[in-house]
């Protein structure tokens, strides 16, 4: 037979058994069976080669021991004359054939004159005589053969002692009724351990896999429009039942965050629908005869300047946002002195109000930073316009920043009307108004926190949120001054 068609043949028996093995695995359940099975039988079939290895070694040596003192009696009587040497030999060529197993005997002087005597029958090969004792392991398991080598000493008389050096080699593979009989009995039970195991295991794996179906099942009810099953976890145990509730906490993860994606949804439609309305009704009245009316023209004009900005300042805040989701919110390192911001955002503030809050400034000094400045501009801004809003005339609105380390705090803290307990976890949400009647009247979207919670976040910073309601808020803003520090530190 070639090479290539002996490949082909064993490709083709791989296959076979690989398309075998996946047939017979096709499920979890079905795949474990046959995996312990295949262990089951390897398992036993070393367990019966080990066995009738210990069984045999064993009736060996008490053989071979038994043998031994019966050689060493019959070389003794040679030695005192009752036996001569022809029948000795013969009875040694008979018990190695009774026994199967190759028998050497010999006789050497340790005083005297006497000449070397040596019996060897012929029932193994003669060149296994020859081994040393450290190449027994050797001969076990290339030709199945066991050697026991013993010397006795014989002292004949007073002038002449004798040592006798007696060797058996017994060929251990040749079978016999006793192990033929053990090796039936050891299979018979390993079928029928098999025999149990298949029905006890089947049992058990379809008991153990039961709520593996039971969750497969409330998983394929699970759908976008209904998302309020959960998993039952009372039948499972011990790592389903860890996962069938890591399952449930994901459910319900994504179900808060289906429901907050809805109502983004909605809350940016709602932001629109306002402006767009305004659009069209502006233009539908400039159609039908506004086009001839100075008044009308420049109040249709301006009102559709403003909702347009509003729409844009919207739409900005909103690609913001999904950058910084998305991590794609890019910050522009620049080194500029914090104190000096601090003292333009108050200038800037006390313009715009024009009395009516009080302002306060503290600062350490001058303080070099490294950051983004419009950024760091832009969310100081959102923190002052939200607490000049909220704060009723003749309040006080502080601006204080103060160094701590490697990292620099702004705290923004008003005298305003403050903030429920119950709003907190809700406060940097988008488009999260805890007060719509008071949303209407200080303007915005309810995205200005959420902006200002991703440029913080963003440039490795923290926010915490002090606040009483009727006695004023503090939001303070924990930022690294250098951009090579890191948020963990903090």
């Amino acid at each position: 037979m070639s090479n290539g068609r002996a490949q082909r043949i064993i490709k083709e028996i791989v296959n076979t058994v690989k398309y075998t093995y996946r047939s017979l695995s096709l499920s979890m359940r079905r795949r474990i069976s046959f995996d312990y099975l295949v262990m089951y039988v390897i398992v036993s079939i070393i367990t019966i080669v080990v066995f009738l290895m210990s069984y045999n070694l064993v009736q060996v040596k008490e053989k071979n021991d038994e043998l031994m003192d019966y050689i060493y009696h019959l070389a003794l009587i040679r030695e005192q004359g009752t036996l001569n040497e022809v029948t000795f030999t013969r009875q040694i060529d008979d018990i190695s054939r009774e026994e199967g197993l190759g028998i050497r005997i010999e006789m050497r002087a340790l005083t005297g004159n006497m000449p070397v005597f040596q019996v060897q029958t012929d029932y193994v090969e003669e060149r296994v005589y020859d081994m040393r004792y450290v190449e027994n392991v050797w001969l076990f398991f290339s030709k199945g053969m066991v050697k026991k080598t013993e010397s006795f000493q014989y002292q004949i008389d007073e002038d002449n002692r004798v040592v006798f050096n007696v060797q058996i080699v017994q060929n251990f593979s040749s079978p016999t009724n006793e192990r033929k009989i053990l090796l039936i009995a050891l299979m018979a039970s390993q079928i029928i351990g098999v025999t149990i195991m298949s029905i006890v295991g089947s049992y058990r794996l379809k008991k153990v896999f039961m709520p593996v179906f039971a969750m497969t099942k409330a998983a394929e009810k699970i759908t976008i429009n209904d998302m309020d099953a959960r998993l039952d976890v009372s039948r499972a145990e011990y790592e389903l039942k860890d996962l069938a509730n890591t399952f449930n906490d994901m459910i319900e993860r994504i179900r808060l965050d289906y429901v907050k994606q809805k109502r983004f949804v909605s809350d940016v439609s709602h932001e629109l629908r306002t402006p767009i309305s305004i659009v069209n009704g502006y233009a539908r009245m400039l159609d039908r005869w506004g086009k001839n009316d100075p008044e009308i023209l420049e109040e249709s004009i301006e009102a559709i300047k403003s909702e347009s900005k509003n729409m844009h300042v919207l739409v900005e805040n909103l690609l913001t946002l999904v950058r910084s989701d998305n991590l794609t919110l890019e910050f522009e390192r620049e080194k500029f002195n914090l104190d000096e911001m601090g003292k333009e955002l108050i200038r800037d503030c006390q313009m715009i109000d024009e009395g009516k809050h009080s302002f306060d400034y503290y600062s350490e000094g001058s303080m070099e930073v490294c950051l983004d400045y419009a950024k760091v501009m832009q969310t100081l801004r959102i923190f002052l316009d939200n607490a000049i809003k909220y704060t009723p005339e003749g309040g006080k609105v502080t601006l204080s920043i103060s160094k701590a380390g490697k990292f620099f705090e702004v705290a923004v803290t008003d005298t305003g009307i403050g903030i429920h307990k119950s709003d907190l976890p809700h406060l940097f949400e988008r488009f999260y108004r805890s007060d719509e009647s008071r949303t209407r009247e200080t303007g915005g979207h309810g995205l200005g926190l959420a902006i200002a919670k991703a440029m913080i976040i963003g440039q490795k910073g923290i926010i915490k949120v002090k606040s009483k309601v009727n006695e004023g808020s503090t939001f303070i803003i924990t930022l690294p001054l250098s951009c090579d520090d890191l948020r963990d530190e903090i």
